[in-house]
């Protein structure tokens, strides 16, 4: 390190995260704060956040405070209840999932009544009224302690919208606000507490020193709906960990691979792609699908629980993934045609970057709207099929045997990671716009 580049380590914000999940060195869930802040110097990162029991190991933060029962309005009730609520919904890990002698687990009928009856009472949000958030004694002399320049939330919770906005307000602090979906749109969607989060995030959002939207689509919508400037932000990584020297794939084997959640009910998809293989006598001989995942919903269906022709196994750490995506044959990119448009029509997968660096060909499958395939079918990485039609897929899996077609894919995801993707300038970019916005806070928050 040269001292040009210790000159600009000291002029870092000390940022504060008020980010409901703990971020944590190595974690499943918070890619994108890592590979945005990974070069901040530790000492000048401190997380608030609700969530300390995910998956992962290490700590990203130099200070972490975690909520409370003080935190909240009947906070001991609070905590009384939510262990029994979120335990009812929560997804099997994959370590639980396989059970003694290697039997899968499948959820019985009380299993999924319990979860049908715990997502009723998260999904309306009243939770979120009645045990509102509030500065605690113990929560300001965190924030006094540390001392932070700059708040950095991504909101998704009215609890961690009213935490960012009262630390805004109370210590004279701007805030950055970034998304990577459209939750001020789908949360609580169903139930009237949905109104509210509406309201509440436009006055975050507008009351904001700096927005961030997660690519191209999501801007033009934000910046229409909300009447303010957004800057343009994207996933982050860098190339050169993907360039693995491997074998080829074996000529007489497909591997279909996917990695990550299975929420948003991806698994209609594998479903999909599973029929397909089944009815096409090629792929059924040849073609198996393998899925690292950290969690199995408890409404996965039977059908692709228990088929031969799935293997679940851990999602891999993070600088491991490299290696696993070498290994495709395929690499396969869902989203469900049933999923609420509302959930999926502004987010971009945060696979989608790293299936592109791996430089394997890409089947990219969901509705038009869905901003991944919308991402796909503009910028030409993947091979789209944007209707449920298994006709379709199975054309579309056969034309990535078609070696041209495969190589102007490849050249297409190059063309796309150098202009969107690339870590050196994307961290950059926010490190510049989070100093402006510091330096430029001269005056009381309005």
């Amino acid at each position: 390190m040269n001292i040009m580049d210790n000159n600009i380590k000291k002029k870092y914000p000390r940022l504060l995260l008020v980010h409901m999940s703990m971020v944590k060195e190595n974690d499943p869930v918070n890619l994108l704060l890592r590979m945005q802040f990974a070069d901040w110097p530790k000492d000048k990162i401190a997380q608030i956040h609700a969530q300390a029991e995910i998956n992962g190991f290490g700590e990203f933060c130099d200070k972490y405070y975690q909520l409370k029962s003080c935190d909240r309005l009947f906070g001991g009730l609070f905590d009384l209840l939510r262990g029994k609520v979120f335990k009812m919904v929560d997804a099997k890990k994959i370590k639980e999932f396989y059970g003694e002698e290697n039997k899968i687990y499948v959820p019985n009928f009380t299993d999924r009544f319990k979860k049908y009856i715990g997502d009723l009472l998260i999904k309306s949000g009243v939770w979120e009224i009645i045990f509102n958030t509030r500065l605690s004694e113990s929560m300001m002399a965190f924030i006094k302690d540390f001392k932070p320049d700059v708040i950095y939330t991504q909101g998704y919770s009215l609890g961690f919208v009213r935490l960012s906005m009262l630390i805004s307000k109370g210590y004279n602090i701007p805030i950055c606000f970034q998304t990577t979906d459209d939750w001020p749109n789908s949360l609580y969607n169903s139930s009237p507490v949905g109104w509210l989060v509406k309201k509440r995030a436009n006055e975050l959002i507008k009351f904001s020193k700096l927005r961030l939207a997660f690519g191209e689509k999501m801007r033009e919508e934000y910046e229409k709906r909300y009447g303010v400037k957004f800057g343009l932000t994207y996933h982050l990584d860098n190339p050169q960990r993907f360039i693995c020297k491997r074998t080829e794939d074996v000529k007489d084997k497909i591997k279909i691979i996917y990695t990550g959640g299975l929420g948003h009910r991806r698994y209609e998809a594998i479903l999909d792609l599973l029929n397909v293989i089944r009815r096409n006598q090629f792929l059924k001989e040849n073609a198996e699908i393998y899925v690292y995942t950290h969690s199995i919903p408890r409404e996965l269906p039977k059908e692709i629980l228990n088929s031969q022709k799935i293997t679940y196994l851990p999602l891999p750490a993070h600088e491991n993934l490299p290696l696993i995506l070498s290994e495709a044959s395929i690499l396969f990119l869902p989203e469900s045609f049933n999923e609420d448009r509302k959930a999926i029509e502004y987010s971009i997968s945060t696979k989608a970057h790293l299936y592109m660096m791996s430089q394997k060909p890409i089947l990219v499958y969901g509705p038009p709207y869905s901003g991944t395939v919308n991402y796909a079918m503009h910028n030409g990485w993947g091979f789209v099929v944007n209707e449920r039609s298994e006709k379709k897929l199975i054309e579309e899996l056969l034309n990535i045997f078609d070696k041209n077609k495969k190589n102007q894919k490849i050249q297409e995801a190059r063309k796309c990671i150098k202009k969107n993707h690339d870590l050196v300038e994307g961290r950059k970019k926010i490190y510049e716009m989070l100093l402006s916005i510091k330096n430029n806070n001269n005056g009381a928050c309005n």
